[in-house]
């Protein structure tokens, strides 16, 4: 599933790609599940003739705040892209990737196009985003993401470290790779109860969170540089190997996987013992 770097990934090609003071002129909803909010007939009437003034993302989800002359209140488009979905925004008669579902025609001639295999994207239209969006914790790369908060976030519960950072509510935007990922840099065994982190390694665990997505984003920046206008979608942007019994990049060891509170979860018992 996408986690916050391929969110910000989609959000900066999109502003690269010029969406910001462009106007939905046409919706095509090609999946009519994937509108959670409001009815379908009402999301396709709110976005036609709609600005798109800025495309803002919270935690793992990218937010299109709009303008309509005939609205006091500016809604929101937001997106959650699910399982695999992306985001491309291409001339109308450019080849489009076969599992695009939903097309919003722009006034330039072009189209925005949300690509959903399996169908596990949403979308809502919103006046008040704070009333769609779950409750969600401090954006990891923001100054919000202080030491003291994610300590009185842990607080003293007993829950797996590993499954608490996959809680929105702890820390926006991680997921289950990126979460790997920080307990490995940061040398933490994913099945510690929270409560038992000393200060010292609740501190090298937010260095480890914001070093894994600082890098992912890095990955992204230049590999959109390097291909656009048509950037990978999804990379390989972590150094934990994801298959049981393969080296470990720092010791040599073999990687373990287990399952923490259900999710799948790759570590070094050497290195996070």
């Amino acid at each position: 599933m996408p986690e916050l770097p391929e969110v910000e990934n989609a959000r900066r090609y999109l502003v690269r790609a010029g969406l910001p003071g462009r106007t939905f002129t046409r919706v095509n909803i090609g999946w009519r599940k994937t509108v959670q909010t409001p009815s379908l007939e009402e999301f396709v009437l709110g976005l036609t003739g709609a600005v798109v003034n800025t495309v803002d993302r919270r935690g793992k989800y990218i937010l299109l705040l709009l303008s309509r002359g005939d609205l006091r209140i500016a809604p929101t488009l937001i997106i959650h892209l699910g399982m695999t979905g992306g985001l491309r925004i291409q001339p109308k008669d450019h080849w489009g990737h076969p599992m695009v579902r939903h097309t919003f025609s722009l006034d330039d001639g072009r189209e925005l196009r949300f690509i959903d295999g399996r169908k596990f994207g949403k979308l809502w239209l919103a006046e008040d985003p704070g009333a769609v969006l779950p409750r969600l914790g401090p954006e990891p790369l923001g100054d919000g993401f202080s030491l003291n908060t994610l300590a009185q976030s842990l607080g003293k519960r007993r829950s797996p470290i590993k499954a608490l950072l996959l809680e929105q509510s702890i820390v926006a935007g991680v997921g289950n790779l990126y979460a790997d990922e920080a307990l490995f840099l940061s040398g933490i065994h994913p099945s510690r109860p929270a409560s038992d982190l000393a200060p010292e390694e609740v501190s090298r665990l937010r260095e480890g969170i914001v070093a894994a997505l600082q890098h992912a984003v890095a990955v992204y920046d230049r590999s959109r540089d390097d291909s656009w206008p048509d950037p990978p979608m999804g990379l390989t942007t972590w150094t934990l190997p994801r298959k049981s019994g393969e080296g470990c990049p720092r010791c040599g060891g073999p990687i373990s996987a287990i399952r923490v509170r259900g999710r799948g979860t790759c570590f070094c018992p050497l290195c996070q013992g």
